[in-house]
């Protein structure tokens, strides 16, 4: 049964390009494994630094996108960077990307291959339907690592208690640990250009691969 999960209409009047790509399903969280890194140590990370190395933030597909939805409701995306966009930056220095565990790690692949945000959920500690929307003044969370974000004008994921995802970080209410059992993963997509149920079809292939999930379903908004 799918997840309830609402774009509020209301954006649309500001960004037509708007979608979402979903996945809900079951995992064992764990530290992931040798032979993922290995594969991101030899064959993505360099294959992402060639693609992006001489080209300019607005330049790259995903990340296009979600600087222009950042724009549109009043955030400077060289400001308040994109979470994609922070990712690619380490690829293209040359720095590892974090180790945290398999759930987490195989969204920042898929984040660095597409140049799209993607944020994964702890169903556990979410409450209600949920609803993609922009935060009002004075709305904000405490981001993972980073204290308390302000997020007014930001476009962002909601339940019965508040504001808990975004394309910038995300909460630690609703992180993804090695307690987490049921987890929903957003992709937020910016671009009708882009191919984004080839997307969520690899992403469910790499979640099954690299993290052992199960009970997966998929859909797009």
């Amino acid at each position: 049964m799918k997840y309830d999960v609402q774009i509020d209409e209301n954006l649309y009047k500001t960004y037509s390009d708007i979608r979402l790509g979903i996945l809900h399903f079951k995992a064992d969280v764990k530290q992931p494994s040798d032979d993922f890194w290995k594969y991101m140590s030899d064959e993505v990370e360099p294959k992402i630094k060639n693609e992006i190395d001489k080209k300019g933030w607005n330049d790259i597909a995903g990340v296009r996108g979600s600087r222009a939805v950042y724009k549109a409701f009043g955030r400077n995306p060289g400001r308040y960077r994109v979470s994609s966009e922070a990712l690619l930056r380490r690829v293209r220095r040359g720095d590892s990307l974090y180790h945290i565990n398999s759930v987490v790690d195989v969204n920042n692949l898929i984040s660095i291959e597409s140049g799209l945000s993607v944020g994964s959920y702890d169903l556990g500690h979410i409450h209600g339907a949920i609803t993609f929307r922009k935060a009002e003044k004075g709305e904000g969370y405490t981001g993972i690592g980073k204290g308390f974000l302000d997020m007014e004008n930001m476009l962002v994921l909601a339940d019965d208690e508040g504001i808990f995802g975004s394309t910038m970080s995300d909460s630690t209410r609703a992180m993804v640990s090695e307690e987490s059992k049921e987890i929903l993963v957003v992709i937020y997509c910016f671009e009708n250009s882009i191919d984004l149920q080839a997307l969520v079809d690899k992403a469910k292939a790499d979640f099954q691969k690299f993290a052992n999930v199960y009970d997966v379903e998929t859909w797009i908004l």
